[in-house]
């Protein structure tokens, strides 16, 4: 598409270049303005200073014979070489009428203005006193420069007297009007004002091509850094702004500050995608789960309605059945409910008494959930079996190790690991707990020597909903696959760490790290890395 050459400057002038360039002509044209206007006034005087030199010799040079000229019948030549070449003098009477005009030595003077009475603009006599040097443009648009001096008949007032003293004495015989073209000077002042302005437009011009070309090395990180941007908005949101040597410290302080904003903005980008990815999986993940028990607890319901069967085996099976898909629905609900809550949370790393709670605080409670479940599996706590659980409660009350989660936090994030661990122990395996303190930590274990994870599915362990083998879990009669990710929310939302390792065949082993926190003697020490 072809650019209108009107477009094209709007284009330019908007730009960076453009504005720094127009800005440059304008202080230009102020500064050869202002300088030009200087250098033509002083020129300007100086002339006209010189004509005013040039007519007070004149003046000087004629004014013995200026009253004989008037009193008498001797009239002046029509030119003479007292007066300065270009000069004139024309001599009224005390009327005002014009008597004789006396040139300078050579040809007549053809530029001498129409000095009739009925021309003249201005009052001889009032000239005469003011004194001084004027300025007269004819009707012709020519300039004069004049003076008046009185003639007078004292020719000794006359010859002793300066020329401003002159004016008071009367009677006058009448009025001598010295002039001098300004033609020349006004030449040399047009002619400095063309060079000059010529000049300037060149010294301008110039300097505009050079500063343009000046411009471009330190604009050009500038330019590199909008063609970046480019690349960024069409989708490259990895790309970074280099750095770039010998720039000024403000572009180079842009330059940060636009690498930070781009790895914020990655950040938030990756953020945001990571989490539309993870919802749009939560959400079939969830709708799947919730479809299941509900189409087996229709599917038995249409069945009963439909056959009429009422023999009490067949009602009890669909009875337990649909028990069964009644507390998967609660455990899927309970456990949406349950990250819910967890993502509403700010991360609290404080520990605070609420956030205070031990082994000896939910295991008692703890396990007689637990031992239903085990069945003949062995259980162990610090590498010790228990044969009753009277005996691992006792031992569990010596522990004095607290971690920054609330009891409930707690009891839910064994429950899941142990019941987790149980499931994927054969009859016979054995369940550990570990809890030890090492290195201002305080470490807790889970670890069976069951089926183990397979390792492509232990980067997904955590997430929600991820069940690895679904068929074979949900023939297990397992859960939702909720466990595990709300243990992992639970202990990241309260500062700690949770790491898993597993071998397939031999087991696995979930490890939860938090800052060391110890009772004793009723109040709490916390110590922190």
């Amino acid at each position: 598409m072809k650019i209108h050459p009107l477009e094209k400057l709007n284009i330019w002038r908007q730009s960076l270049v453009g504005q720094l360039l127009l800005r440059f002509w304008v202080c230009h044209i102020i500064f050869f303005t202002l300088i030009g206007a200087i250098r033509y006034t002083s020129l300007k005087n100086s002339l006209y200073q010189s004509v005013e030199q040039n007519l007070l010799s004149d003046y000087y040079a004629i004014r013995n014979s200026m009253g004989s000229w008037l009193s008498s019948s001797e009239f002046p030549p029509g030119r003479f070489s007292e007066l300065r070449p270009g000069n004139f003098v024309a001599f009224y009477t005390s009327d005002h009428q014009l008597k004789s005009i006396v040139y300078s030595y050579g040809k007549a003077n053809s530029t001498v203005p129409n000095l009739s009475r009925s021309q003249l603009q201005f009052d001889l006599a009032e000239k005469a006193r003011s004194g001084g040097c004027f300025i007269f443009e004819d009707t012709d648009e020519q300039q004069y420069m004049l003076m008046v001096a009185p003639v007078v008949t004292n020719q000794l007032s006359v010859n002793s007297l300066p020329l401003e003293q002159n004016n008071d004495i009367q009677p006058y015989a009448g009025y001598a009007l010295i002039g001098q073209p300004l033609a020349e000077q006004d030449l040399i002042l047009s002619r400095n004002l063309r060079g000059y302005t010529f000049n300037a437009i060149i010294i301008i011009l110039l300097s505009t091509f050079f500063t343009a070309l000046v411009l471009q090395k330190p604009l050009e990180p500038l330019l590199n850094i909008s063609y970046t941007a480019r690349k960024i908005a069409a989708g490259r949101y990895d790309l970074r702004l280099p750095y770039m040597n010998k720039t000024a410290s403000e572009i180079q302080q842009l330059r940060e500050a636009l690498n930070h904003m781009l790895g914020q903005m990655e950040n938030a980008l990756n953020t945001e995608r990571s989490a539309k990815n993870r919802m749009a999986r939560f959400i079939a993940d969830a709708s799947h789960e919730l479809r299941t028990p509900l189409t087996s607890i229709r599917g038995f319901l249409e069945i009963l309605q439909r056959t009429g069967m009422t023999d009490k085996e067949t009602l009890d099976a669909a009875h337990q059945t649909m028990l069964i898909e009644t507390e998967r629905l609660i455990r899927l609900t309970e456990g949406l409910l349950t990250l819910n809550r967890i993502a509403q949370e700010e991360i609290n790393s404080d520990h605070s008494e609420e956030l205070n709670s031990g082994l000896h605080d939910v295991l008692p409670e703890l396990m007689p959930l637990l031992a239903p479940l085990l069945k003949d599996r062995t259980f162990r706590f610090n590498g010790q079996d228990f044969r009753t659980i009277d005996d691992f409660v006792s031992e569990v009350l010596d522990t004095s190790q607290v971690l920054p989660l609330k009891p409930d936090e707690l009891k839910q994030i064994l429950y899941n690991l142990v019941n987790n661990a149980i499931q994927h122990t054969l009859s016979g395996g054995t369940i550990d707990i570990l809890a030890k303190s090492e290195n201002s930590r305080f470490i807790l274990s889970v670890k069976d020597n069951g089926e183990g994870i397979p390792a492509e599915d232990v980067p997904h362990i955590f997430e929600r909903f991820f069940q690895g083998d679904r068929s074979r879990s949900h023939g297990k009669g397992q859960g939702s696959g909720l466990g595990l990710a709300i243990v992992s929310e639970l202990v990241y939302l309260r500062g700690g760490e949770i790491r898993v390792e597993s071998t397939p065949g031999e087991g696995t082993s979930f490890t939860i790290f938090f800052p060391l926190v110890l009772v004793k003697n009723d109040s709490l020490m916390t110590q922190s890395n």
